[in-house]
């Protein structure tokens, strides 16, 4: 499934109704991107209960979110040779890396915690709301452009009987988000 990146002032909002295997996920998970002057916005959304990295804080950087219930995506060059991954937690706490190829941190990126990420995160105990302002100043630092670019949506839910989620073309292999190959190009609308 393609993703869109929209303009902040006419936000395009997705769903993925079903999980890795194509079990049905019930409430859906729910996600959007926008683009604007200040950067790329991600927002994730569930109906659900959610459990949360017990270390994680809203706005603060938190490695190993995938370990518990995690919006995620994403992003790479045209080609899928390098690329971005961002988890952001129901709660707002959010993680990056960049990567040169699957699951290999590219070189000066082995510590990266990139400054100016903005997140938020609303979770009442049966629902959630998290958002997250990546600036374009990162994005250039990691070598991506959101206007030309292969893009996925990805989500951890159902912790700790976690299910896999993603917009990625299909296969038929274990749950594996770090396949650029398998990310289609996205849609955006200016």
């Amino acid at each position: 499934m393609q993703t869109i990146i929209s303009p902040t002032d006419a936000p395009k909002t997705q769903r993925i109704e079903q999980e890795w295997y194509g079990k049905a996920i019930e409430p859906p998970y729910v996600y959007c991107f926008t683009l604007s002057a200040d950067g790329l916005e991600f927002c994730a959304a569930r109906k659900a209960p959610a459990l949360i990295h017990p270390d994680g804080q809203c706005g603060a950087f938190q490695a190993e979110l995938w370990r518990y219930d995690a919006a995620e995506f994403f992003i790479s060059t045209p080609d899928g040779g390098r690329y971005m991954e961002f988890n952001l937690s129901p709660n707002g706490a959010w993680w990056a890396a960049v990567f040169s190829g699957p699951r290999q941190i590219a070189p000066g990126f082995e510590n990266w915690q990139p400054s100016g990420v903005v997140a938020t995160g609303e979770y009442n105990g049966d629902s959630w709301l998290c958002r997250a302002l990546i600036p374009h100043a990162v994005l250039q630092e990691a070598g991506i452009n959101p206007r030309d670019c292969r893009l996925t949506a990805a989500a951890i839910l159902n912790s700790p009987e976690q299910v896999f989620l993603t917009t990625a073309l299909p296969c038929d292999t274990q749950p594996d988000f770090h396949r650029p190959d398998l990310w289609e190009k996205c849609i955006y609308n200016a």
